[in-house]
């Protein structure tokens, strides 16, 4: 599928090895794909009809004019296709920049992890 040399085979190869081995964690997956989700923040001020533009397991980076400051709380909406009704999801800001900012995810069922974790996969080997 993807030749040797190819960046997302060595990512996906590595991921692979670092699973195997066991040394990855449910708080810490590095593998983050390309991926366009509707995400609205509803606390702590209610902003909607935003976009993710990458999104893994552990967090994603959402679309966004406004800059938050890090550290800051917020609570997410977000539509995966594979589901009728939103994730709602507690995440604290990591990093933010006017235009972009990146969330991680501290309140998160693990089968919503896996799902978001599918989603990233699924785009890096489309080729996002």
């Amino acid at each position: 599928m993807f030749e040797p040399g190819d960046p997302r085979h060595d990512e996906i190869l590595d991921l692979a090895n670092r699973a195997t081995a066991n040394l990855l964690s449910d708080s810490h997956r590095p593998l983050r794909g390309p991926a366009e989700l509707e995400v609205d923040i509803l606390a702590p001020e209610e902003m909607a009809s935003l976009a993710t533009s990458t999104v893994s397991a552990g967090g994603l980076s959402i679309r966004i004019a406004e800059v938050i400051p890090a550290g800051t709380q917020v609570d997410l909406s977000i539509r995966v296709p594979q589901r009728k009704v939103p994730l709602l999801v507690q995440a604290q800001v990591i990093w933010s920049r006017p235009g972009e900012l990146g969330v991680a995810f501290v309140d998160l069922y693990q089968n919503d992890r896996e799902l978001l974790e599918g989603l990233a996969v699924k785009a890096l080997l489309e080729g996002g």
